[in-house]
């Protein structure tokens, strides 16, 4: 029988069930004999997934597929559903089955895009505000902006993803810098709130989602931080051509910055350190919304009791199990 990732229970038979396939991997047990295990995902969520006898040799294919049929059965394995194969298969799949299986963002697209709107048509800043005018004016880019993951695995991984996380850090940074703006700090919201929308706007060409999540030829060659300081540059170029003030190059400096150091380290992948307050921000705001949202996404089902280390976060945690 087949069934749906979120129907998933332990005692489940599957028989052909279709699923897209992430990170297929060979691991090893104990005795030192090979063994598969990947996730596999629906547009209802993800599930762990073992084969305990397994050739090697077809790491390749699986790695190449973007579908799989699987047989097997459900098992619990601390506290959440595994799907133990007994066969997985690569798989055709047409078009329309692969837009079926992609997950999607349960937020309104057209709500959070008003709001993102809402947010950066607050900007007063000149050359900001022809700079915000020359993305908005790329039909194809916002498109693309609207429907993009905001990530293969880690985080937001759906459908509108990178839109959802956009919009929440634009949110979180609206409230810090009224908050500072109260004391004695001062922050520049023009540069923060752009700092944001600009910082993963490149995800974009980093990431593909057309058969499944993942990185394009240029995402893994150059990737999203690089691409996104060349997208501000040539944007800046536009909205001058269409009349916006030239920023100074201490002006333009500062939001590179933010774009090329929000990874907040270089083993993190950042291009930079963050060398502004702003920067600074921008960066623990990053990670503050990515980092609360695996949280949240890691404990949601489960029963009472500590997880498995959670992959991007390095640790355990504790489900209260009322997630």
């Amino acid at each position: 029988m087949t069934t749906t990732v979120s129907a998933l229970k332990a005692g489940t038979k599957l028989e052909r069930g279709v699923f897209l396939i992430v990170n297929p991997q060979t691991g090893s047990k104990g005795n030192g004999e090979p063994y598969l295990r990947c996730l596999l995902r629906d547009a209802t969520g993800e599930v762990a997934g073992r084969k305990w006898t397994f050739d090697p040799d077809m790491i390749g294919q699986l790695e190449r597929s973007t579908v799989v049929e699987v047989d097997g059965e459900v098992v619990a394995f601390k506290g959440q559903p595994q799907i133990h194969m007994h066969d997985v298969r690569p798989i055709e799949a047409t078009p329309a089955q692969l837009q079926a299986l992609l997950p999607t963002s349960s937020r309104d697209n057209d709500d959070m895009f008003a709001q993102v709107r809402r947010v950066l048509d607050s900007l007063e800043t000149p050359w900001i505000r022809g700079l915000i005018d020359a993305v908005f004016d790329d039909d194809a880019l916002v498109a693309q902006f609207r429907r993009a993951p905001a990530a293969v695995s880690m985080h937001h991984a759906w459908i509108g993803g990178l839109m959802e996380h956009t919009l929440q850090m634009l949110l979180i940074g609206e409230s810090i810098v009224s908050l500072y703006a109260q004391s004695d700090v001062t922050l520049d919201r023009d540069l923060v709130l752009a700092g944001i929308f600009f910082h993963d706007l490149a995800k974009t060409t980093e990431l593909k989602w057309g058969d499944g999540f993942s990185y394009t030829l240029r995402g893994n060659l150059v990737g999203h931080i690089v691409d996104g300081a060349q997208l501000i540059e040539s944007k800046v170029l536009e909205s001058q051509m269409a009349g916006a003030p030239e920023p100074s190059e201490a002006q333009l400096a500062m939001l590179l910055n933010i774009v090329l150091s929000h990874h907040g380290r270089p083993e993190y992948g950042a291009a930079k350190s963050p060398m502004t307050p702003e920067a600074v921000l921008v960066s623990r705001i990053d990670e503050l919304e990515a980092h609360t949202r695996m949280a949240v996404d890691a404990i949601k089902g489960r029963g009472e009791g500590m997880t498995e280390t959670i992959k991007g976060l390095g640790h355990r945690l504790y489900s209260r199990g009322d997630a």
